[in-house]
């Protein structure tokens, strides 16, 4: 495994250059390879009409086959969705965050894990401050097994579990003294709170590259990021359903890993958007042998950006506009609030560190409101109403409260907005 995912460095790395039409013809390759084991091997797939049918000619005619989306997954038993034959003891599994509440089962074969761990080489690789003999400690809700090159201090990854409060995580990070820090954006807006000045000051003397992880990283908080530690800021977007999707450049642009992923921005009836037009983001993993996930939506919103990066990556780059596409806040004119307008607030508004937000079935909206103390609690929840009043063009039931921390999912990360109204609604 380890032999095989070394070799697999170099071609992951070569893959991000060269010409578009030939990537194009790859990913077309790779698509009509999972479509042919999905209609063949996979009960869910091959019991539907729907898949029945001979080889993509273009990418295009992707879209003619159906969007999946989590429900399916929760709705159906793991065997449905796993290729005729698969042995599960040479498969990874994974669980997914959680965050609407069940938590569903994931499996990948051997081979394109392999594949995906040596192209988070590239991650790295692609800020063009890391090396691999950097020492790294990566807050996370869980901490995976060593790898055998950690002992040649190669990409080693010093865990510190995101559960344990948050005065220890730091004392941990200040004895480690990395040169680079990894965390999901909701676990750093906390260290920086933690931190004293001089602890901070501190941290940055070793550190030269912040990466955040799980969560939609709002423009403001990597500037925050970037101010308050000191060092530039990188994000990764990934699901376990998929593993990695997007990596940073150097030049701030969200790469899609398209020698592993297709990627389409799709509307409310899964048709392909323009370029440059936000939708749904539709993800096909397309080296998966053990579980594959055909037009797979991830529950986000982004759009693809027109143009190619001056970094010279083939790769076309995503960027994600208002967080998950299910949560959401209605309003009584049918308008909806995403989760970016109240991450928003909680970066740019005096007096809040941070904030979520819950909808009950009669359409209230609570703000949940952590205040980070520098104004009065009164004078904050008055404009933090004023603000919402005036986003949303009007008046609606609102109602602003304090809160002590943000609710963490069982994945660790922040659950900033549920709606009880709109499962109502549905």
């Amino acid at each position: 495994m380890l032999v095989r995912e070394a070799a697999y460095v170099p071609l992951t790395i070569a893959r991000q250059y060269g010409g578009t039409a030939a990537l194009r013809r790859r990913q077309l390759r790779g698509l009509n390879r999972m479509l042919e084991l999905a209609r063949t091997r996979v009960p869910y797939y091959r019991d539907d009409p729907r898949y029945a049918r001979g080889p993509l000619r273009s990418l295009a005619e992707l879209a003619e086959l159906p969007v999946l989306d989590k429900q399916v997954l929760r709705e159906q038993p793991l065997e449905r969705m796993l290729a005729d034959g698969v042995d599960l003891a040479r498969c990874l599994s994974f669980q997914t965050s959680g965050s609407t509440g069940r938590r569903v089962r994931i499996v990948h074969d051997q081979d394109s894990h392999d594949y995906h761990m040596a192209a988070c080489v590239r991650r790295f690789l692609a800020t063009g401050r890391y090396l691999p003999t950097d020492r790294l400690s990566h807050i996370r809700p869980f901490a995976p097994p060593a790898r055998m090159f950690e002992r040649f201090n190669l990409f080693r990854r010093h865990v510190i579990l995101s559960h344990r409060p948050m005065r220890e995580i730091k004392e941990e990070l200040l004895a480690n003294r990395p040169k680079v820090l990894i965390g999901y954006p909701v676990h750093l807006r906390a260290l920086l709170r933690e931190l004293t000045q001089e602890e901070l000051a501190r941290l940055r003397r070793t550190l030269r590259i912040v990466m955040t992880e799980s969560e939609l990283l709002l423009p403001e908080h990597r500037t925050m990021f970037a101010e308050r530690f000191g060092a530039p800021v990188f994000d990764e977007y990934s699901a376990f359903e998929v593993l990695n999707v997007t990596y940073d450049c150097r030049h701030g642009r969200a790469h899609l890993g398209e020698d592993r992923v297709y990627c389409e921005i799709v509307d409310e009836s899964g048709k392909p958007l323009p370029d440059g037009r936000p939708g749904q983001v539709v993800v096909t993993a397309f080296l998966e042998r053990a579980m594959p996930l055909l037009r797979y939506s991830l529950g986000d919103i982004g759009l693809i950006e027109p143009g190619r990066c001056r970094c010279g990556r083939r790769f076309r780059t995503l960027r994600l506009t208002t967080g998950r596409s299910n949560d959401y806040v209605t309003l009584p004119s049918g308008e909806r609030l995403y989760p970016d307008a109240f991450l928003h607030l909680a970066a740019t508004h005096p007096g809040i560190s941070e904030c979520f937000v819950h909808q009950d079935p009669a359409g209230l909206v609570r703000v949940h409101v952590v205040p980070s103390g520098d104004e009065p609690a009164e004078r904050v929840f008055a404009t933090v109403r004023e603000k919402l009043f005036t986003l949303a063009g009007g008046e609606f039931p609102l109602e602003v409260v304090a809160a002590e921390s943000v609710r963490i999912t069982p994945g660790g990360k922040g659950k900033f907005v549920t709606s009880d109204y709109v499962a109502v609604s549905a």
